[in-house]
């Protein structure tokens, strides 16, 4: 995996992939003037941070105590990351309760955060150039199909279910099917799923 440092912190370029997909689709949002859904995606990736973050406390409790400035370079690590995914699947929950949220919207924004993470990552970290232009050609379709079907919630479903389906083809020709990455797409693709049966049977 290949890592960046600036100054004295060094960091792996995953996390360069993600503050990328974070920052673009939320651009994104924003130039659609999607406000209810900005708020929302700014909301839980301000949780998922935070409690990413934080959870060092929970796994490092003592060297926190003893030197707390250690959290501005330490996270919870991959326990820390699911703590934060699950922080940020319960305040989607509450938020689609509570409002009136467009969840095709949601489902939308995810499939732009994982071709951006997806195409960043393949290159950045430094992959063969036959990958990244697969990542780039297929993230470009399934964006199209999605700003083509934006309104459509059967359809933002069955776009994201297809995509994640076709990484996860991509991810085991790699040998790394059973990784972080997917496991994160499926179980959210499947919240988002669930949620989106909520709000039909609400509507109904």
């Amino acid at each position: 995996m290949s890592w960046y440092t600036i100054g004295t912190l060094s960091f792996p370029a995953s996390w360069v992939s993600i503050l990328l997909a974070f920052f673009l689709t939320g651009l994104f949002l924003s130039l659609r003037k999607r406000k209810d859904t900005a708020n929302w995606y700014g909301n839980v990736v301000f949780i998922f941070i935070l409690t990413w973050k934080l959870s060092v406390i929970l796994f490092q409790f003592k060297m926190i105590l003893s030197n707390p400035l250690a959290i501005l370079y330490f996270n919870g690590g991959i326990k820390g990351l699911w703590i934060g995914v699950a922080a940020a699947i319960l305040y989607t929950y509450f938020y689609v309760k509570k409002n009136v949220a467009k969840i095709e919207e949601f489902i939308q924004a995810w499939l732009f955060f994982i071709v951006i993470y997806e195409v960043a990552s393949a290159y950045l970290i430094d992959v063969s150039t036959m990958w990244v232009v697969v990542h780039l050609l297929i993230g470009i379709v399934v964006v199209t199909f999605s700003l083509l079907k934006e309104k459509q919630l059967t359809w933002q479903l069955q776009i994201m279910v297809l995509y994640i389906g076709i990484l996860a083809l991509i991810y085991s020709l790699q040998n790394q099917l059973l990784t972080l990455p997917i496991a994160i797409y499926v179980i959210i693709a499947m919240i988002l799923s669930i949620l989106a049966k909520i709000r039909r049977t609400e509507s109904d």
